[in-house]
């Protein structure tokens, strides 16, 4: 291989080319290009040694690749050229050596033992999870693309995936657990303090089945929903998941979750962070009677008089040196309400704050509130639930004109409330918090309650990076074994994340996996494609070396292999 220097007729700019001489079938000395580096004046601008490196590198490259193979190298790029040859994703393999951390081929392989199935199931998860994770798509694209990995699966159906899903749903709650044992026991978990959050995903389907209902949507969608419900620990890895049918409350997601998590996984004392949905007797007083503690917010807007004025009230207030932020604490005996039990009763810590930023965020986010309320309340008959979002709250409809004391029939009414509008912005920049931990300093509270956006963006990576939604299977254990493809994919992410110290968000981890690739070239080697700095960070990280431009197929095949099985025991 050399470098070549190529004139352009039409502006005299040279361009930059690798190029190898080979031998055609009539054994007559040809050339091809390799790669085209762009203009020299181009490359120069950026390193002024630039062309005197370039050639040194082929030099070097093309004494390393006759040291390799140990015989004359000859490319054939006419496969590449005309299409037919396409590019092998192989940066999935760390997503491989993690999952084969996690002894999931091994949990795969007992489960199957005990069916009648003739499948590869293992080989299937595998290809629905780094699918899932690099180029998430239908399960019918996936299958389709399941060539466009290094590694070479053992055949199967499309039949199969779909069969294969309802597999997953059943092992879902044993291979959750089983992966909360590993992580424990390969690098530790602290489940002291956890986080709960709900969300809901839509289907393209806009049919209802009895788990695929609609509800209100996160998204405004007006298609079926099923609910998730998830609990991650202090690290933001995933500990387990419930789904619900989509018609399901939040509220009503958090207990079964709990309970379940509390009886099989053996955390000990656990602290609970969750918002205000979740703020309920049912869950506060199971918290409270397995001993748990919560720290959960509570809703001030809404809320009675008296609370209102409680959080209002100026006494026991402790303020910042910089006068940016207030808090007071005040403990409490609560009486709860339950469902199907008695009332109960919690001593707890009320923590009312204000900050000024939390005041500027929210008046910001008011926006030109004010100037449509003064629209609204010249001309209330513009007022209808197309332009009311935000608004509607503080027009109260009448029936009778305060005026003549006649009933209203020509047109609605509306009476401003202005007490309820004052009170409102009264509130900005307060939130309270409430917790049965009597020993926590509020300052600590709230930096645990902070840390719920951890969760938060847990479900937008399952939503935006791995397209989690919409969901296009619709039997239900085909949505459940759907989910758990979802749920794997997003452990592989944080666990890879955690490796690399936490330094990176998960869109540019899925950029850089998916920069690997490389084209298979005759005489068993194969063009690696340029791969980002991370790549390289990733590769270090696994102390291996996959950043050459042309490696042997036997060598790439062993540096896959010792990055797949490097944490397998």
């Amino acid at each position: 291989m050399y470098i070549r220097l190529s004139k352009n007729k039409r502006n005299l700019d040279y361009q930059v080319y690798l190029v190898e001489g080979y031998l055609d079938i009539n054994k007559k000395s040809k050339q091809r290009i390799l790669r085209k580096y762009g203009k020299l004046q181009d490359l120069l601008k950026e390193n002024k040694n630039a062309l005197e490196e370039l050639k040194a590198w082929a030099k070097q490259e093309t004494e390393r690749l006759l040291e390799e193979q140990s015989v004359d190298i000859h490319f054939d790029l006419s496969q590449i050229q005309n299409g037919n040859q396409y590019p092998l994703n192989y940066g999935y393999v760390f997503l491989q050596s993690i999952y084969n951390e996690l002894q999931i081929p091994e949990f795969i392989q007992h489960y199957q033992a005990n069916t009648s199935i003739q499948y590869p199931l293992n080989e299937i998860l595998e290809l629905l999870v780094y699918s899932r994770a690099l180029n998430p798509a239908s399960k019918q694209k996936t299958y389709h693309g399941k060539g466009n990995y290094f590694f070479e699966l053992p055949d199967f159906s499309l039949d199969d995936v779909y069969r294969s899903l309802s597999h997953l749903a059943k092992m879902k709650d044993d291979l959750t657990y089983h992966l909360h044992k590993r992580i424990q026991e390969t690098k530790g978990r602290d489940c002291t303090l956890v986080f709960y959050d709900v969300t809901n995903y839509y289907f393209e389907s806009d049919i209802t089945d009895g788990f695929r209902e609609k509800f209100v949507s996160k998204e405004n969608m007006e298609t079926g929903l099923v609910q998730m419900g998830l609990f991650i620990d202090r690290d933001g890895i995933p500990i387990t998941y419930e789904l619900f049918p989509g018609n399901t409350h939040d509220l009503m997601t958090m207990k079964p979750i709990l309970e379940k998590m509390k009886e099989k996984y053996g955390l000990g004392t656990i602290t609970i962070v969750a918002d205000k949905g979740n703020n309920t007797g049912d869950n506060l007083s199971y918290i409270d009677e397995k001993e748990d503690f919560y720290i959960i917010s509570q809703k001030i807007r809404g809320s009675g008089k008296d609370f209102i004025a409680l959080v209002l009230d100026e006494e026991g207030y402790e303020w910042s040196q910089d006068g940016l932020f207030k808090s007071k604490t005040i403990k409490r005996e609560r009486i709860v309400k339950r469902k199907d039990e008695p009332s109960y009763t919690i001593t707890e810590h009320l923590l009312c704050f204000w900050s000024q930023k939390e005041e500027s965020y929210q008046r910001a986010k008011r926006g030109s509130l004010e100037e449509r309320i003064e629209k609204y309340m010249e001309n209330p008959s513009l007022l209808n639930a197309s332009n009311s979002f935000g608004i509607k709250k503080y027009f109260k409809k009448i029936m009778v004109d305060q005026k003549t004391g006649e009933v209203v029939k020509a047109k609605a009414m509306y009476e401003f409330n202005q007490e309820k509008y004052e009170r409102d912005l009264a509130l900005d920049g307060y939130y309270c918090i409430v917790t049965n931990d009597l020993k926590l300093q509020p300052l600590d509270i709230i930096e645990h309650y902070h840390q719920l956006s951890k969760i938060e963006e847990s479900f937008k990576v399952t939503k935006s990076d791995l397209e989690g939604r919409p969901i296009y299977v619709w039997k239900e254990d085909h949505i459940r074994g759907h989910f758990l493809t979802c749920y794997l994919a997003l452990l592989l992410y944080r666990l890879l994340q955690h490796k690399l110290d936490k330094l990176y968000p998960v869109h540019q981890l899925k950029e850089a996996l998916n920069s690997a690739n490389a084209v298979k070239l005759t005489s068993g080697f194969y063009l690696l494609h340029d791969t980002d700095e991370l790549f390289k960070r990733i590769c270090s990280s696994w102390g291996v070396d996959l950043n050459r431009e042309t490696m042997k197929e036997e060598t790439l095949v062993k540096k896959i292999n010792q990055v797949s099985k490097m944490y397998s025991q």
